[in-house]
Formats: C-alpha cells, structure tokens, sequence
C-alpha cells in the first residue's frame, strides 16, 4: 500500500471543527444557508453581475464567484483572492518609503485575510443542497478538478461519502485493448470499476503530495493542477475547517500508447491532513484502494512508503522499517525515497512506474457504489441514504425495470407516439398544404383528412395508461417537490445508462454486419435505424403525457366526452411546475417535426397563472449544424442542463426557463429568459430522407421566428453550411408576408482560437453579408415585392458586431483535457455583451408576455403548415430556379395540352361527318394509332425542350439537375393523361 503527505500550508489546524465552522460561515455570509440550502436556481439567476467583469471584494463574495465562475466552467473558479488585496499590493510599496517606514519588514497580514479553496468549497457544499452539489461536483470534472469524495464531519457526527453528487458524472475514454479497433468506453463514474491508489500523510512533512500528484496524472507536455497545493494562489493558507477531507481523481486512457500515462483508467484519492487525526478515512482508504502510498519524514508505522530523507540521517526510519518490513511483507521497491539530491522528473517517474506495476499484478478493482458498501460499514454517512432519495429510488426502478430494449419499449408501451404520432403530423401537414389531393373536390378531400385525423385521435384516446406511465404521473404529480427532484434525477440516470447499454449493443452489431453484410444493405439500414431510435429519456415519457392530453382535448371538442370525464386535465399544471423548477419542456417533437399546440398553449397558459401573470420574457435560441456544441454553448451560458452525450442528441427543441433577479427586471425589461435548444441541423441519419430539407428548413423559421435572439452557432470561420437554412428562413418570411418581428441573430464561429480571426475573416464576413443579400433580393423577386429588400431587412444582422470566434472547448486532448479558459472567457464576453444588448432594446421594444409568446406560437406553426413550397428547397437560388423552370414547363404542358385538344376536336368533326355504314371496325383501332402517335411526338418535343433549356447557359441551373426527372415524370404522367382523354373523346364521338 503507498502513501503521500502535502502540507498545504495546513500548519494549523483548529481543535474544535464545529466552532471553526461557524466562524467560516459568518465571514462567508452563509449562515441561513445552513438549514435552508442554497438552491440551483438561485446560482442561475440573472442579475446585475451577469453584464458586468465582477471580482469579490470581500469573503461573502467568494461562494458566489465561486459557483458563477465554475458554472461558466472556468479554470480559475478555485481562486478566493478578493479585489481589494491586488490594490493594496500595487500602490502599498511607494507608500511605505515615502512615510520613511521599514521596506523589509513582512507581516502575516496576507494570510489571516485569505481563505484556504478547500475550506471554502467545504462550506459551499454544506450549505448547498443535493442537486447544486450535483451540478458543482459535475463542472468540477469537466475542468478535471479533483473531486470531495469524503466530506470532514463538521456539521454531522461523522464524515459524509459524496456518492448522489456523483451521479451524474460520465466518462468516456478507450483502454488500449480497444485501441487496434478504435472502440470506446462510455459509462456512469459511479459503475466504473477500477484500480484505487490512496495517498495519506503520516505526521508532519515539507514535501507536497498533492503538487506530486498533479505531476504523475500531467503528461510531461500539458501540466494540471487536479489539486490545490501550497504554491497554487491561497494554496498557501492554513486550513480551517478542510482537514480530515479525502478527494479523488482519475485518470483515463485515451488509446494512444505514447501520450497515455497508464493503459486502463485509474482513480487517485488524496486524504488532507495527518493520518493520525483521522483514522476513519485512512482505514476506508486502505479498504477500497488497491495501494496506500504514504508520505512521511520520519516513521513508526505502515505500509508502502515514499520517504522524504530532508531532516539529517535517516538511520532510524531505516532501522525501523527493516524491523516492520517482514511484518508487513515489504519490498525495496516499496520504498521509494525522495532527498534534497534527488531529481523531481525522475522521482515522479518512479510513482508513475510503481502504479503501473500496481495496475499490471490484477489489482483490486471497485467502483463508488462498491466504496458506498464499505463507508457504511465503518459507519461513514452516505449521502444518497437520504429518505427521500432511497423513496424516489424506489419508484423509478418501478419503472425502469420493465424496460430491456429501448426500441421495443418504446414500440409497446409507449404507443401513442412513434408511428402513430408521424401519421397523425403527416395529416396535420395535409390539411394545410393539400399536396395529394388529386382529382378530388378540395372540400371533400378536407372533410376525409379530417376524418382521419379525428380516427387517429380516437385510437390515441383508446390507448390505456401503461402500469409505467401511471407510476411516472404519481412520481411527478404527488411526491413532494424534494422527493419528485429525486425521482425525475434517478429516472434520468437510469434511462441514460440503459439508452448507453443499448447503443452499445447495437454499434458492435452494425460493427459486425457491416464486416460481413457485402451485398446485403437492408441489414445495415435496419440497424440504422434502430440506432437512431435507441433514444429514451423522460422527454418521452412527457410527450406521451403530452399525447393522451391532446387525443382528450380532441374527442372532448368533438362532443365525445364530457368535460366531467376528463382524467388528463391535470397535466398541464404539473408540467408547468416542472418548468417552473427549472426543467426542460420539449416544444418540437423532432421525431415527428410536429408542435403539439394544445399541449403547450395549455401548459404555458397554466404557467402563466402560477407567475400571477407576471410572465415578460426575452427569448434565445440556438440553432446550428448537428455536433457543433450548441447545447454545451448554452449550458455553458446559462448553467442549463440540456442533454451534451453523443448518443443522445438534441431532437426537436426544447425550452428552459431562467429567472431574472427582482432588482434587474427593469433595467433588462423583462421577468424571465426562456432559452430554446434545437435539434442539429444536417443531420446524418435525415441526409438520405426525400424532406431532409424540409425538416431543417421548418424547424429554423420556426425558432428563429420565435426568437428574440438567435445564436447561430458554426464549427470553424465555415459559414456556408449554415447560409443556404438561412436563405430559405428569410425567403419564408417573406411568404409569410408579415413576420410581426426582427429577430437579431448572432454567429458564433467556435474552435477558433486565432487572435487576429475577427480581423482575417473580414473579407469572409462581408462575402456572406453579400450572398445573403443577393438571396433575399431573389426571394423578393420570386414574390414579386418591388421594394428593394436586404438581409438586414428581415433580420437584425451587423457584420462587424455580430460575429463571434470562440476557442475550443478543451485545452488538450480528451479524455484528460480541462475546459479551455479561454473558450469560458469568450462565452462570458458574449453573454454580457446579450444582457447589454437586451437592455437597450427595452427601451425601443416592449418584451412579450406568455399569452402574447403563444399567439406567436400558433400563428407562426400555422404558417409553417400552410407553406407547401418553400421549405423543401435547400436554399432561395434552388427555389428561383426551380420556378423559373416551372414556369416554362407550363408553358410547355400548355402547347401539348392544346395540340391534343385540337387533334382530337378534329377527329371528332371527321368521324361525325361520317355515316356509320362508312366507318370501318377498325376506325377506332387506326384512331388509337395514330393518337399514340401524335402524343409521343408532343410528349418529345416537351423532352427535348427541357434538354435545351438545360443546356442554355440560364444562371443557377446546375442547382436544379436533380429536379430534371421530376419534369420528365411529369411528362411522362401528362402523356398517359392525354392519352385516355384522347381514346374516350374518340370511343364516344365513335358511339354517337
């Protein structure tokens, strides 16, 4: 077992921890925290600092620097300098020569004014409830902090094991047994088993084990500090109440052998303090870790040892380890000894070696939930045993356990979606834009597509609550809002590791068949599909809600149902308390590019009244290319939790809620933020789909639509992949005559770290600014509006102002790479410069309440439905030049239609100025000959001028070359039309 020390400027240490606490949390301001905890929505509120660069000046600033700082996921979050300090520091030193005073003399001053980091995210955490710790210990990983595992016993009888803070940690990393097949892992922290390598102190030492820490988990290329040490800022200040605290690391793989410091994933636990205070966590340490390295400089005690020879000869130490090595079974390579002559690179080495060689002689391996066994059989708390989580716990297993495989779940149980619920969107869509209807009187094909649409809704309302779906209402409906956080947690934790099961079945399955399917695609394209349907979070759960209130809604209108029976009334009430607590409501079912109207008109309207319709709000929107970090960017922004893993993308859009701080609603104008986050646009799996088009296309105007302000987010300077959707969202605001609005919109250019990229990419700016002029100026044309219309028109664009470049997310390689500071720092300057923003636009614009937010919404959804021509097409140029094409194929079918028309009009005057002794049997066999004839010969001469017009030269053909056999079937179908036309005309002229 091996062990290290770190001082950490830890010299001293309070006897009486509790009084300690106390006094900590008078000078941090956190007193009524202490029995009513600090809250996740009260860190993400908005107030006057989110416009403003704020530095704490005192120490009951410090938790809340804290907390914003680590929320935006920046690396400097741990620093509790305060502002004051840097001024006295600069102008303090002229002062004392001029007054004549003694240059050289020092103080303590410094250090009884700081706060130790530790100490302070001790108090955070006591004072925070489950879900904030949960969100803290969450962007804490993100920027590769160490983690609390152990909590000190300050305000408990003993020390707490963070195991629900924990929860919601995954990692993802390749062991080098994947790497020759460049799989992955991906897998909740909590599951991962894995080696643990303990490293305590044993009395006092000057040699820092936590800064010998951060060099063996650094690759020699990119130092990090997991954790804080003595030469760190603060780092140097004595403890007070974090002594006695244990945290943890880890370090994963990323599959390549000569970046990778150890082949499989391993976790690092680091106990603050001396050993001898604290027996507890040393003896949960040497139960759950594979090694307990310990530090010292002089010894009595223990097991595997790194020795700091600094204090004179070391012959008692050695004397008294030979005597404890054979009781202890030791080796020589389980000393390792660190003296004043020895190299740091190479002694770092040395543990980095004796790790390995740990690793690589099958070492215990445990994970959290394992450690979670032993702490309560030493008596150590554990968070998660709270009673209201275990109940929560309880419930959602309920649920959970029924589902095996996602897909089929899905297909089962949760029926009133899926196929279903695309056919009933389809029929909606219909209704509106009356594609199919043929030959059919308009008013009778309305009243079939109503029939139909009224028969889906009835086999939705026959549809039973599943066993499943009636513990998940209970679950959200009747347990206490502590209790139901708990529930709506464990059904997400559980759900994501099941989808993650799933998935991974599936990819090895696609992995295999794509090996052997050769000639075979079907195979591959049901997996496809599978793999794009193995998605099941609590958003499905809530649209099916969602659609048993919406069949409800629609038999009840139709006279079916009485008002009294309604069993679904409640759901909009619940659903708008979710919101209210900060969780996301799906507005777009991605699934079937549908609103379900009623559902959201009613859940905002009860909203609306729970906010005693005080309900102002500005809305943002994020809109982009699928895996661009659109979600990361707005949880990044605003501490949002929108679904960030890879295989559960962003489908649809959904809409959070952030509240505005009482003392800044007038200067920003309004009461709340509702942020929408939207599907990836260019999806993969939608590329090969006839409408791919049309899905993006409706989904961009009708969030951009919505917006106030939409950030348009890109993945490089690239803006090409996101102009051609904004073409078509401008050209369908245009159709739709009068948008009511001028959304602002925003690029942000991310992974692009360039000093000078604002400067270089202004050729590229304006370029871009030019195409989208020259697009709306052609959708003007193709509406024939005469004024002279620019992009700027339609949306509030500025070139210079509106363009952002942001660094990359990581600052390294994953998985061990922290969060890039500067891409924080870039998201930070961005918010404020929207909360400016906001602020001066409220002076000229009036925000929209909740009523007025869903008028817009149902106008607008109900343009989106009615536009039949637009949306399908990529871009405003396609759309111009399929319409100018349309156009002389009219003219075309016109001259074929008339030829015909006059063939057979002569035909009939010939047959009727015949007596019928004088027609032959043959007549109308000879007819229909030479009918055929003359269409084929028509029928060419339309062919032949589509070829000509094709090759003409006519600007922006090439755009339309795939639209070319559309024309030709039409021909074609046009023939077949005049052809029967022509055959009765005759047949009855014959007859006559």
């Amino acid at each position: 077992m091996p062990a290290l020390w770190d001082t950490g400027g830890s010299q001293f240490c309070p006897q009486n921890k509790p009084q300690s606490f106390q006094g900590l949390l008078s000078k941090l301001n956190l007193q009524e925290y202490q029995s009513t905890k600090l809250r996740l929505r009260d860190v993400l509120e908005i107030g006057s600092e989110s416009t403003e660069n704020w530095t704490p000046q005192m120490f009951g600033d410090l938790p809340w620097h804290f907390l914003r700082k680590l929320i935006a996921l920046n690396g400097t979050a741990r620093n509790t300098s305060l502002g004051h300090r840097a001024c006295d520091d600069e102008g303090g030193s002229e002062d004392a020569q001029i007054a004549g005073g003694d240059v050289f003399s020092f103080n303590d001053t410094d250090i009884r004014e700081s706060l130790h980091p530790l100490d302070g995210l001790c108090a955070i955490l006591l004072c925070s409830d489950s879900f904030l710790q949960q969100e803290i210990l969450s962007k804490m990983s993100m920027c590769q902090f160490a983690l609390p595992l152990l909590l000190p016993a300050l305000n408990t009888p003993k020390c707490t094991l963070m195991l629900w803070a924990m929860r919601d940690i995954v990692r993802k990393w390749r062991p080098h047994s994947l790497a020759e097949s460049r799989g992955f892992r991906e897998e909740s922290l909590l599951l991962t088993s894995m080696p643990t390598i303990s490293f305590v102190r044993l009395g006092s030492c000057s040699f820092s084990k936590s800064k010998l820490l951060n060099d063996v988990l650094s690759p020699s290329q990119q130092h990090h500090d997991f954790f804080i040490y003595r030469d760190m800022e603060s780092g140097n200040v004595p403890r007070e109440i974090a002594d006695g605290l244990v945290e943890i690391s880890w370090y994963f793989p990323g599959g390549r052998e000569n970046l990778d410091l150890f082949a499989e994933p391993v976790a690092v636990t680091n106990l603050r303090g001396d050993t001898e205070s604290h027996w507890l966590q040393f003896s949960f340490s040497t139960v759950v870790s594979s090694a307990v390295f310990i530090v010292t400089e002089s010894i009595t005690t223990k097991y595997y040892f790194i020795l700091n020879c600094k204090n004179g000869n070391p012959k008692e130490t050695l004397g008294f380890l030979n005597k404890l090595a054979p009781v202890l079974n030791l080796s020589k390579p389980q000393l390792l000894v660190k003296d004043s002559t020895t190299n740091n690179a190479e002694f770092v080495q040395k543990v980095k070696s004796a790790i390995k060689g740990i690793m690589s002689s099958s070492p215990k391996r445990t994970n959290l939930e394992g450690m979670a066994v032993t702490a309560r059989e030493l008596g150590i708390q554990v968070d998660e045993d709270r009673k209201e989580c275990q109940s929560a716990s309880k419930q959602a297993r309920e649920i959970i356990v029924e589902i095996k495989d996602v897909a089929k779940y899905k297909r089962d149980m949760l029926r009133l979606q899926g196929d279903l619920l695309e056919e009933l969107s389809k029929v909606e869509k219909e209704l509106c834009r009356m594609r199919r209807q043929g030959e059919t009187a308009t008013e009778d094909y309305k009243c079939q597509l109503r029939e139909k649409q009224l028969d889906l809704r009835r086999q939705q309302n026959q549809c039973d609550l599943i066993d499943g779906l009636i513990k998940f209402i209970s679950g959200i409906g009747q347990l206490p809002s502590i209790e139901k956080h708990y529930f709506l947690k464990w059904m997400k934790f559980s759900l994501d590791h099941i989808t993650r099961e799933n998935l991974f079945k599936l990819w090895d399955q696609y992995k295999e068949e794509s090996k052997m399917a050769g000639d075979d695609p079907q195979a591959l394209a049901m997996l496809d599909k599978l793999i794009s349907t193995t998605s099941l979070g609590v958003e499905h759960f809530m649209r099916e809600l969602g659609q048993f209130y919406e069949a409800e809604c629609s038999v009840v209108k139709e006279g079916n149902k009485a008002e009294c029976h309604r069993p679904f009334i409640h759901l909009p009430g619940i659903a708008a308390d979710l919101m209210l607590e900060g969780f996301p409501m799906e507005l777009i079912d991605g699934d079937s590019s549908n609103i379900p109207l009623q559902w959201v008109t009613d859940v905002l309207t009860k909203l609306h009244a729970k906010l005693e319709e005080r309900s102002r709000m500005v809305v943002i929107t994020v809109l982009g290319v699928q895996s661009t970090g659109k979600s990361t960017l707005l949880n990044t922004m605003f501490g949002m939790k929108f679904a960030v893993s890879s295989g559960r993308c962003t489908r649809g859009a959904f809409m959070m809620l952030i509240k505005v701080a009482e003392n800044f609603q007038q200067d920003l104008g309004c009461d709340f933020i509702l942020v929408i986050d939207t599907e990836g646009l260019k999806a993969q799996e939608l590329a090969k789909l006839e409408d791919s088009y049309q899905h993006d296309n409706e989904l961009a105007t009708l969030v951009i639509g919505l917006s106030d302000i939409t950030i348009v987010n890109m993945a490089m300077e690239n803006a090409t992949e996101m102009k051609d959707v904004l073409q078509i969202v401008v050209h369908a605001f245009l159709r739709m005559e009068e948008i009511g609005q001028k959304p602002n919109c925003q690029f942000v250019h991310q992974n692009v770290s360039d000093v000078s990229a604002h400067d270089q990419n202004m050729r590229d700016r304006k370029h871009l600014l030019e195409q989208l002029n020259e697009m709306t100026k052609a959708a003007a044309r193709m509406e024939k509006q005469c004024k002279k219309v620019k992009f700027s028109c339609i949306m509030d664009y500025d070139a210079e102002k509106h363009n952002w470049y942001i660094p990359g997310l990581w600052h390294g390689v994953p998985p061990m790479a922290p969060v890039n500071m500067g891409y924080s720092e870039s998201v930070c300057e961005l918010k404020k410069y929207l909360f400016d923003f906001i602020k001066k636009r409220s002076h000229n614009r009036d925000p929209k309440d909740i009523p007025q937010f869903v008028k817009w919404v149902e106008s607008l959804w109900n343009a989106v439905k009615h536009e039949n021509f637009i949306l399908s097409f990529r871009n405003s140029l396609v759309a111009e030049a399929y319409n100018q094409l349309s156009m002389k194929y009219s003219e075309w079918e016109w001259h074929f239609r008339k030829e015909i028309h006059l063939w057979v009009s002569e035909k009939e005057t010939v047959i009727q100025s015949q007596t019928s002794e004088k027609l032959q049997a043959s007549a109308l066999s000879m007819l229909k000959n030479e009918a055929q004839e003359k269409l084929q010969y028509e029928k060419q001469k339309v062919l032949d001028n589509l070829q000509d017009y094709f090759e003409s030269g006519v600007s922006n053909l090439h755009l339309i070359e795939k639209y070319r056999e559309d024309f030709i079937r039409s021909a074609t179908c046009l023939t077949n039309e005049l052809e029967s036309y022509s055959e009765n005309k005759c047949e009855e002229a014959i007859r006559i």
